[in-house]
């Protein structure tokens, strides 16, 4: 029972950071579509000076 609980999470885990990366990459995606590839690769050096 304690074991199928911790692979249901562990599958649960694994489910949710595919589906983060596969997010996060057609958000990146829209944003190059949208504003172009000059203007965001501008756009993560400011903010990376920034810090």
């Amino acid at each position: 029972m304690f074991s199928s609980v911790l692979s249901v999470l562990a599958l649960t885990a694994v489910v949710g950071l595919v589906v983060a990366i596969f997010v996060a990459g057609g958000v990146y995606a829209a944003r190059v579509r949208r504003t172009g590839i000059d203007a965001t690769l501008a756009n993560a050096r400011k903010v990376r000076e920034l810090r």
